[in-house]
């Protein structure tokens, strides 16, 4: 910004505008934080005055003195229906927590742990079952090639030769258990031309290091537990992906939840029982129904079949216990996670378009009066639950006959036609207060990100009112599509005064105290 001002006065020397532009580095910071990040949280605030809303926490990944989070600003405490973090004791234990405390001011709060914390969680316990040599195997290969372009322009000539695709080896990450999948994707890729290297390395050089891998490489069982945490690990991943979405997917979650532990459960119990049962009472420990022979996809069952595995009685023995492990823990940590004879999460279903305009449904939820008593925050007066209860009824009838057909669509764009486009606008209102319930905290780690992309190691001074500035501008740009297309408010313009645009001595003062202490 301190070039941009005479970089545009010498591209346009004709235009008055262009030689009166005086902006510097130090006002276009007051005007992002002042001007455009100002209006966009005075815009919140209104939003957040009159409508239901959930609040999702989440501490700062930044390793800097200064902490940061996702904050709270001033607002009637009665429009909060939600609240959703991670599972620690500070946010979710049942003594003096954020939840508890919530839970004690505002009664009926709807409180949830993040589901994607929540299988990252089961899906890192699970894999404490398997040998460690397997995650060592990755970091040991990605050391080996890591500070040697030597090594890697070698290992290129194997790729070629092999007729494997030129990819870099990959770092399993020491806190995110789920990336490991792509780790391990890399490695069963690029098995066979990582065998010959290293299978020359260790002749060539004889190194304790190069040793090693080629030991583990030419372990079949390394790669049996690879081919298995190939086949699994999707089966948590791709449910934690589908509920980081940023549409709101409360309606399914029950659902698929359920899904995702009814397949880990037939993996490895019988079919009956777990078909049977209710699966709240399934003990996934049980062993009275444990499978003879557990099923762990195609790969496995063609990989033991092998003469060089198949005659390994005791080593085979061991992976299916450490796998029978794996699936037991992972199911376990589940259970204890998610609740399933919570009523709420179950109702929730009956909220999404298809289930909401069957006729069928009315056979099985004729009303919607448990839903209501469950949320009290939301609607608490009996007329009010017979209005939406009436609506309810009708609404299979309405979307029959009425010339404005509903599609069925995205929950939330469903139920805005139905209010706009319907009379139904009582039941429709309730319906989008009950969308605003977090099912995961996946915005706050997206705060962090842009944060990270904002405070990069060329603006690591950026102290943290010009910050949260630059996140509110941007959300009010995205708010108006883009950059382009961005439409200046009036109220955003009465805001260019000299108040907003000079920064206080006092202000500039605490900044430098921020940056350099005291002194």
């Amino acid at each position: 910004m301190d070039h941009l001002s005479e970089v545009l006065k010498s591209c346009f020397p004709d235009s008055k505008i262009a030689s009166e532009i005086a902006v510097k580095r130090k006002k276009c910071t007051s005007v992002v934080k002042n001007v455009i990040g100002d209006f966009q949280k005075d815009y919140l605030e209104n939003i957040i005055k009159s409508n239901k809303f959930s609040v999702l926490v989440d501490e700062s990944t930044d390793i800097s003195a200064t902490k940061t989070m996702c904050i709270i600003i001033r607002i009637p405490l009665e429009n909060i229906i939600g609240f959703a973090s991670d599972g620690c004791n500070v946010m979710m234990g049942s003594q003096n927590s954020v939840a508890s405390r919530f839970q004690e001011n505002l009664p009926g709060i709807f409180i949830f742990k993040c589901i994607c914390h929540s299988m990252h969680l089961c899906a890192s316990e699970a894999c404490k079952k398997l040998p460690r040599r397997c995650e060592d195997l990755a970091r040991n290969i990605y050391g080996f090639f890591k500070l040697s372009s030597k090594r890697q322009a070698q290992y290129l000539e194997f790729q070629v030769i092999t007729n494997t695709k030129i990819h870099k080896i990959l770092h399993p990450s020491q806190t995110r258990w789920l990336s490991l999948l792509s780790v391990v994707n890399r490695l069963l890729e690029q098995w066979n031309s990582l065998k010959l290297f290293f299978t020359q390395k260790w002749l060539e050089e004889k190194t304790v290091a190069a040793e090693l891998i080629y030991r583990e490489l030419h372990d079949g069982f390394i790669k049996l537990y690879l081919l298995f945490l190939q086949w699994i690990l999707p089966k948590f991943i791709k449910l934690n992906e589908y509920f980081q979405s940023t549409d709101s997917k409360l309606v399914e979650l029950d659902e698929r939840i359920r899904v995702t532990y009814t397949e880990l459960l037939m993996c490895y119990m019988q079919r009956d029982h777990v078909q049977q049962s209710n699966i709240s009472s399934i003990v996934p420990d049980d062993t009275r129904y444990f499978l003879p022979q557990m099923y762990l996809g195609v790969k496995i069952m063609m990989e033991t079949q092998k003469p060089g595995i198949a005659v390994k009685k005791e080593e085979l023995k061991e992976f299916y216990s450490r796998c029978r492990d794996f699936l037991v823990t992972g199911c376990k940590e589940i259970k204890k996670r998610y609740d399933f004879s919570d009523d709420l999460l179950q109702l929730l279903k009956y909220l999404s378009p298809e289930e909401a305009v069957s006729n069928e449904t009315r056979n099985v939820c004729p009303s919607i009066l448990p839903l209501l008593q469950k949320l009290p925050r939301i609607v608490n007066n009996a007329d009010e639950f017979q209005k939406i209860d009436d609506e309810w009824r009708m609404l299979p009838v309405v979307n029959k006959l009425s010339l404005y057909q509903i599609n069925l669509q995205k929950t939330d764009e469903f139920w805005l036609k139905i209010r706009d486009g319907t009379n139904l606008k009582a039941l429709a209102s309730f319906a989008l207060n009950v969308l605003c319930l977090p099912h995961s905290n996946a915005d706050c780690e997206r705060i962090f990100s842009e944060v990270n992309n904002i405070k990069t190691r060329l603006r690591n001074q950026l102290i943290t009112p010009t910050i949260n500035g630059a996140l509110l501008a941007k959300q009010a740009i995205r708010n108006n599509n883009n950059c382009t297309q961005f439409q200046v408010p009036n109220e955003m313009i009465h805001k260019m005064k000299n108040k907003n645009l000079n920064t206080p001595e006092a202000e500039v003062l605490e900044n430098l105290q921020n940056l350099y202490g005291e002194e």
